[in-house]
């Protein structure tokens, strides 16, 4: 038999969803199966239909897209009184399967369940096989529209990531795009380290403004999301930086600065993420989510870039985190970069042996001890022509070749 579609509403602070809830308890069209308060919880139910504001804090491309993947359709709701048609807009660019506005009738979403999800079958095999073989028969409608020109990201996003805390993840970062953008392509670094953000401090920039007022400035429409980056003119790239407070890292959801970077990527041809090394799933031993933002960055990231120190406990915790983020990275080409190579090629030898008999990366990069970083840390300038320099641009060179292929 047919049965109603499951929905799930978006807690929201308009009138629609409580109108909408009460309309379908009275006369049906769809089940509510509940209200939803975070991306976990939309991500771990089973319905067909998630009806969302375009405010809701959590809402972003990859977020939508995951949903979609699992079979389930996003409903959008706009607010009807934006003659700037924003909101609209918004919803359009994250890839929802259709929007409505705030004053649409209860019936305008039953209609529109009915066009996302048509008859919902409950377990009844002959009936389904039925269904399926009118919808065989059914004369093919016209093709769906391409997605709008800005739906679809420009930029190639590299997520820089660190095995262990102190290996020079944020050194790698800074360097690493100041050689992509000497290869004439547009460069933003974004600091999203939760634990111990550090390129405003290493630059020398001021802390604001920083990612809270970038995720802000998406989410409510408060100015141009240009105007939260800082140019760095002796580098020629710009520079999101990081929480001025690492204690405010709850202040951060991961959806809301993934959406950030997606929109970033639309006018950059490079976005390199600094992100810290711990991407413990706390959520799911019962706390609270502490690196989301970071498990969201690797997700999400074209490429990511795992900087190691070049010794056999560096190697071990490279082995240890590639292990434990297999489920974020995927297919994800990963670059492993051993930092401060004290040289040798034995040593060298042993280390690469090391990584390779446990996984196979898209490529592997010694990085010398050079003292002119510490020379450049202490003058908050770039690293000068040198070893550690000549390495990264090497570094980059593959990565350009990597995203292009």
């Amino acid at each position: 038999m047919v049965r109603e579609p499951a929905v799930v509403l978006a807690h929201s602070p308009r009138g629609w969803a409580q109108e909408l809830h009460f309309f379908l308890m009275d006369h049906g069209g769809a089940v509510v199966r509940g209200y939803v308060v975070s991306p976990d919880d939309a991500l771990t139910e089973r319905y067909d239909v998630l009806v969302v504001d375009d405010i809701t804090s959590f809402l972003s491309p990859r977020f939508v897209a995951s949903l979609q993947q699992k079979g389930s359709r996003v409903l959008g709701v706009y607010a009807a009184d934006d003659a700037q048609g924003a909101g609209k807009q918004r919803l359009l660019e994250l890839g929802v399967d259709e929007a409505l506005p705030d004053t649409a009738a209860p019936t305008d979403f039953v209609d529109a369940f009915a066009r996302l999800v048509g008859p919902v079958v409950a377990d009844d095999p002959d009936l389904a096989g039925l269904l399926e073989e009118l919808e065989s028969r059914r004369t093919p409608g016209p093709p769906a529209p391409e997605p709008p020109e800005a739906v679809r990201r420009a930029g190639q996003v590299i997520a820089v990531a660190a095995a262990a805390g102190g290996t020079g993840a944020t050194e790698i970062s800074v360097a690493l795009a100041d050689a992509v953008r000497r290869q004439q392509l547009a460069t933003v670094l974004v600091d999203a380290d939760e634990q111990a953000p550090a390129v405003a401090q290493r630059l020398g920039l001021p802390l604001h403004p920083n990612i809270r007022t970038a995720v802000d400035t998406l989410q409510f429409g408060s100015g141009r999301l240009d105007d939260s980056l800082v140019r760095v003119p002796n580098l020629g790239i710009e520079v999101l930086p990081g929480l001025p407070n690492p204690r405010d890292w709850f202040e951060l959801r991961a959806g809301e600065v993934t959406e950030v970077i997606m929109e970033l990527a639309r006018t950059r041809p490079r976005v390199l993420i600094n992100v810290g090394p711990r991407i413990d799933d706390l959520p799911e031993m019962g706390g609270p989510a502490r690196f989301a933002v970071s498990r969201g960055v690797i997700a999400m990231a074209d490429i990511v870039v795992l900087v190691g120190s070049a010794s056999p406990v560096g190697a071990a915790r490279v082995v240890a985190w590639l292990a434990e983020s297999r489920s974020l990275v995927g297919d994800t080409p990963v670059y492993i970069v051993l930092n401060q190579f004290p040289g040798g090629a034995f040593v060298a030898g042993e280390l690469e042996s090391e990584i390779r008999r446990n996984m196979t990366p898209a490529g592997l990069e010694f990085v010398p001890f050079d003292k002119r970083v510490t020379r450049a840390m202490w003058d908050g300038e770039p690293v000068p022509k040198g070893p550690f320099s000549k390495a990264v641009a090497k570094l980059a060179d593959r990565l350009v070749v990597g995203a292009a292929r």
